[in-house]
């Protein structure tokens, strides 16, 4: 009650003299630059969105329903009454806004997403409230609120785009409620004029998007802090590749899927997930910066905070051909962090004064509940911090505020020159107003810049304003395809690309681009060949052709450039891939990689004579064993994901005479290749396959041939009855067995649905090596009927908890079951907050949490009961995991680490015994397996290599190689200055 006694009163008030002092000690800051407070409560709270009009007046969108949906959220204009760069008024602009999440100015008002509505909103008398309020969407998902649809953002190409955020939705605009989008898990662009929808391309489910100069998105999303869409989903077109989106993760410091941040501070224990502690989780508002007042080499940045570790981040962007790469800024510190764990960055952007201001939530609980343990909830208060919220600004230390120009009441020519500013916002801003408004009498400005000037980030902005308004004649755009700026003209193809069906003469020019320039050029031109008619296709088809070649013979392609040929060829993918073949023109990794394409085209389209033709140019043609096998699998694959068109019994034979030519032969992976195209094409498989496979288990039980080609005659086997295979399957399980075929042994025990599983892999437990475990704890937890077997096995001991990686989702999986008699039996087991097997010992040693811990004399307590296993700094060996940056955990989860080190034991950490044929036994975790060789790693750091084919036994005692009971050899003092040695920061 008095958290909402304080807020209406603040919410009246419309001034304030006396300003909340922030310190800036908790802090710490990239040296060359300085943060400063410019908002803070009373004048704002619970900020999500801040944002600049085109006059210059701060507005912020603030969200207390957060995360319960029992607050409407509302936008506050913030004003600077004496213009020194602090605001020091507040008045509501607009309230009763739902649960909104983003706004953005367009046409005078503000565009509000709020959902399921996007509306618009406007101050009709500018009295600095908004009056008038238009639905003009509807349909968009309201759940979960970090999920909704956020990020409204004026694209380079005028249209405004929005980040799905994960929930999806059917939106639609009012007056066309016919016209539904399928989001499908995609973001979304919208031409407002015309009321169009459309899906731009996978969605990283993420809170917020955004464009780098050249019109290039970027996208976050709290595990995977920056991803780019590297082109539209539209050019799909559902030709069968993979991946079947293009939204990848461009960071180059991931460690195994995640990537390693620097908090500040002693770290609060995580509500979820201790294992993410120190790496990416709570990844959100991703901003590039592009305002013109940092330092040159950090320009072309993208920022990402996350709001769980309070922070952030600061990754350069470099070109990686037809990509970029995200590189970290400087190593093992970030751009800005806070020791204050209530500082909550959700959002940035860049203001006309090219500074970045900094939207902290400032909660004391930023995870929304549905990730929370029910029990740990119960503890929290979620509403910590909902009087509260900060406004920073950014800037080089040498900045000085300077109240920055009014582009709404700016001249045309003064617009046109704006769109060439060093400052991204004040570029955009000028363009926006020029189309939104059809300031018309600004084309023949925008002509001439376009063509005289050198700046291209101002012939950029011109080449978009004229199409905007409907300006951009031919000619214009056909000087621009032969500019000499890689990024403009990469714009003028986009552009080219909807005039080529009314103007041809284009097409000759992107050809010629196709075929030369940077990465992304050839990419766009190879695109956009893609999406001219059938009829022009037809007319041009020989000359497409003619470019790829030549350009795959002469040029080395990335991942992105291949594809959109294939997508560029996909209409004739039938005459180039036999041409290709017969031509014997197949050999570089790039033209291999581009007819597997093709050939998996051709088998969605299931014209048989084409398969036939096909089949019988890779039996007669001199086509290489492995691109042959290759591009028989591709075809099934295709042909998998064909509708339609289904073969009769006059077909099958015309197919079935090509696979039995094809099958005259001893090669192993050319008989999988015609096996697996069998099945799919329900063709009945042959005696020699039979044969075949009946060889390959003999083969593969006695380790006879290679290992490559035990693993093609395990996939062979795969297409039998699984009764047939199943004994062969778990022998393979061995861990004296190679890891190639262990895994492919478990991925077809996946993919047999088979009850009989569950109990066979309990039974081997003890003899699975940790590659044979990670993938075989999958099956036990995520094959529902697997449970009751699981839960035995855990209940009785034959397994431990710990060895299965139970996070909050995989805990959940049987804590949220259906079955009531699964729930119970997981809750006796363990509950929503965690596992803990030794819980009374963890709660007699938690008052040394509360103790003053002394780092000194903590350096001789982990001398004699840590060093033998673990390294920190400089000491120690290396046998469990090094400690050095163990400081980004709590000290209540190392409490729990240490005296509990089998709750959750990574199975890289488990305790082996290892019998050799020579008598020697061996225990210690497995530090590195081959399909050869085992390494094992014994106390004291020595490594030991074993081959494979001299063990004996292999058994894990399911426990961690950390012995339990350190309790006993230490007081709750020594744990405390434990505890301050290892949370030092090295």
């Amino acid at each position: 009650m008095k958290i909402a006694a304080y807020l209406g009163i603040a919410l009246l008030l419309v001034s304030c003299t006396k300003k909340m002092e922030i310190s800036p000690e908790s802090f710490k800051i990239h040296p060359d630059f300085k943060i400063e407070l410019v908002a803070s409560e009373p004048l704002v709270f619970d900020p999500v969105d801040f944002q600049f009009s085109p006059s210059g007046s701060a507005y912020v969108l603030e969200m207390p329903g957060y995360p319960l949906s029992d607050a409407e959220s509302r936008i506050v204009l913030l004003k600077d009454n004496n213009e020194d760069g602090i605001f020091d008024e507040r008045k509501v602009y607009a309230e009763n806004l739902g649960v909104a999440s983003s706004f953005m100015f367009y046409k005078g008002g503000l565009l509000v997403a709020s959902p399921p509505n996007l509306i618009w909103i406007n101050d009709k008398d500018q009295n600095d409230e908004a009056e008038e309020r238009i639905v003009l969407m509807d349909g968009f998902s309201n759940e979960n609120l970090q999920h909704n649809f956020n990020g409204l953002t004026y694209g380079l190409d005028n249209w405004i785009y929005a980040a799905n955020g994960g929930n999806s939705g059917s939106p639609y605009f009012l007056s066309k409620p016919q016209t539904v989008l399928n989001l499908r898990g995609g973001d979304l662009r919208l031409d407002m004029d015309n009321e169009i929808a459309q899906r731009v391309g996978e969605s990283s489910g993420g809170f917020k998007l955004t464009f780098d100069s050249w019109g290039r998105l970027y996208e976050t999303h709290n595990l995977e802090h920056v991803s780019q869409l590297v082109f539209e989903d539209r050019y799909f077109q559902d030709i069968p590749i993979y991946p079947s989106h293009t939204l990848t993760n461009i960071s180059d410091h991931d460690e195994n899927g995640l990537s390693r941040i620097y908090p500040i501070g002693e770290q609060d224990t995580r509500v979820n997930h201790p294992e993410q502690s120190g790496y990416f989780s709570g990844a959100c508002g991703i901003t590039y910066y592009g305002g013109g007042i940092f330092p040159e080499n950090l320009e072309s940045t993208l920022l990402v905070a996350d709001c769980v570790l309070n922070l952030v981040h600061m990754d350069l962007l470099t070109q990686n051909e037809s990509v970029s790469k995200a590189v970290r800024n400087r190593e093992k510190v970030e751009f800005l962090a806070s020791s204050d764990r209530a500082f909550r960055p959700v959002n940035m952007s860049v203001g006309p004064d090219g500074a970045l201001y900094v939207v902290d939530m400032h909660r004391v609980v930023i995870e929304h509940p549905e990730w929370i343990p029910d029990e740990m909830e119960a503890a929290l208060d979620i509403d910590a911090g909902k009087d509260q919220g900060r406004i920073y600004r950014v800037v080089p230390i040498s900045y000085h505020y300077n109240k920055s120009k009014n582009l709404e009441e700016a001249t045309e020519q003064e617009l046109v020159i704006a769109l060439g500013s060093k400052n991204q916002w004040t570029r955009k801003t000028a363009q926006q107003i020029l189309v939104t408004n059809n300031i018309i009498n600004a084309v023949p400005m925008l002509i001439e810049q376009l063509k005289a000037s050198e700046n291209s980030l101002a012939k950029l902005h011109s080449l978009w304003t004229l199409e905007g308004l409907n300006s951009l004649d031919n000619d214009h755009l056909k000087d621009v395809l032969n500019d000499p700026d890689d990024p403009v003209v990469e714009n003028a193809i986009k552009i080219a690309e909807t005039r080529l069906q009314e103007s041809p003469k284009f097409i000759a020019q992107i050809l010629d681009l196709t075929g030369k320039g940077n990465s992304r050029i050839r990419m766009q031109a190879a695109l956009t060949l893609s999406t001219i008619s059938d009829a022009l296709y037809i007319s041009h088809k020989d000359e497409i052709a003619s470019v790829i070649r030549t350009s795959l013979q002469e040029i080395k392609s990335d991942q992105w450039s291949k594809i959109a040929m294939v997508f560029a060829l996909s209409r004739q993918a039938y005459a180039f891939a036999i041409e290709e073949l017969l031509g014997g023109r197949v050999t570089s990794k790039d033209q291999k990689e581009v007819i597997t394409d093709l050939v998996r085209v051709i088998g969605k389209e299931r014209d048989y004579q084409h398969i036939a033709v096909l089949l019988s140019t890779l039996q007669k043609n001199d086509t290489p064993r492995a691109l042959k096998a290759s591009l028989i699998t591709s075809l099934s694959e295709g042909y998998a994901q064909g509708q339609g068109k289904t073969l009769d019994n006059a077909r099958k034979k015309i197919i079935l005479k090509e696979l039995i030519a094809l099958e005259n032969t001893d090669l192993v992976e050319i008989i999988r290749a015609t096996g697996e195209l069998r099945l799919v094409m329900e063709i009945e498989t042959s005696k020699k396959i039979n044969d075949f496979i009946a060889q390959a288990q003999i083969d593969i039980l006695n380790n006879h041939g290679s290992i490559e080609d035990q693993l093609v005659q395990l996939q062979l086997i795969g297409l039998s009855d699984y009764k047939q295979r199943a004994s062969l399957l778990y022998k393979l399980l061995d861990s004296k067995r190679p890891l190639v075929l262990q895994r492919e042994s478990l991925k077809q025990l996946w993919d047999s649905n088979e009850k009989e599983v569950a109990p066979r892999l309990i039974a081997m437990w003890p003899s699975l090596g940790p590659e044979a475990r990670k993938h075989a704890t999958d099956i036990l937890l995520y094959k529902s009927f697997n449970h009751d077997a699981l839960l035995t096995a855990m209940e009785d001991g034959t397994v431990n908890l710990g060895e299965f990686n139970l996070d909050l989702e995989r805990r959940r999986v049987m804590l949220f079951s259906d079955d009531e008699d699964i729930r119970n039996r997981a809750e006796a087991l363990f509950s929503d907050s965690g596992v803990f097997q030794r819980k009374q010992v963890i709660e007699e040693m938690k008052p040394a949490l509360a103790l003053n811990g002394d780092s000194l004399k903590g350096s001789s307590v982990f001398e004699n009961l840590c060093s033998s296993c673990h390294i920190y700094g400089n000491s120690g060996n290396e046998v469990g995991p090094v400690l050095t940056e163990i400081s980004r955990k709590s000290k209540e989860v190392l409490i729990h680490e240490i005296l509990d080190p089998n709750a959750t034991v990574d199975t890289r950490y488990l305790n082996y015994k290892v019998v050799t044929t020579d008598g020697s036994i061996y225990f210690g975790l497995i530090s590195n397996e081959t399909d050869t060789e085992l390494a094992i790693k014994i106390a004291g750091g020595e490594e030991i290599i074993i081959p494979k084919n001299t063990i004996e036994v292999f058994l894990s005692t399911g426990k961690s190689l950390m012995p339990e009971g350190l309790e006993a050899g230490i007081n709750k003092q020594q744990m405390a200055d434990l505890l301050a040695f290892l949370q030092q920061v090295q």
